[in-house]
């Protein structure tokens, strides 16, 4: 596997949250050199907001998550890392969905509990919300994760 590339150094307000898996805002993302995978609701129209994949894996609407969607994101971030490419998620602010995006993944790739995830994300970057304290049906996510130790990708 080659090297992880880092962000820039003292341009970025992205936190690590597992070996090459970042979580920031979408003022990082111009800055952040490796995958850019956008879960913010709405896929940014600004060419200063630069990004590989969008998915949206939050439902205002319904006020729940979108699991399939955070299955992708997870699958995304999985295959990235195999090619040895630092991956940034990111969000408006990084305070919600796109921990809520590291946080699927390590579920997912580690098969620790969703709270021990967000625990990790929270030691690297305490600002962050836990999905059950702003998304109101969110129990589509307490079931334990999937048997294997990393995303299956889609194909």
């Amino acid at each position: 596997m080659p090297p992880l590339r880092a962000p820039v150094p003292g341009r970025s307000g992205v936190s690590e949250v597992s070996s090459g898996i970042f979580v920031g805002g979408s003022r990082d993302a111009a800055s952040f050199r490796g995958q850019r995978i956008c879960v913010l609701d709405e896929r940014p129209e600004a060419e200063d907001v630069p990004l590989d994949a969008h998915r949206t894996i939050y439902d205002e609407r319904t006020d729940s998550t979108i699991r399939k969607n955070l299955d992708e994101v997870a699958d995304l971030v999985a295959r990235a890392h195999d090619r040895g490419e630092p991956v940034l998620l990111f969000c408006g602010h990084g305070v919600r969905r796109s921990p809520l995006a590291a946080a699927w993944y390590l579920h997912r790739a580690e098969r620790i509990p969703l709270d021990a995830a967000y625990e990790r994300i929270r030691a690297a970057r305490p600002q962050v919300e836990h999905v059950r304290d702003w998304v109101g049906h969110w129990e589509n996510l307490d079931d334990p994760p999937p048997s294997g130790s990393r995303p299956r990708p889609s194909r």
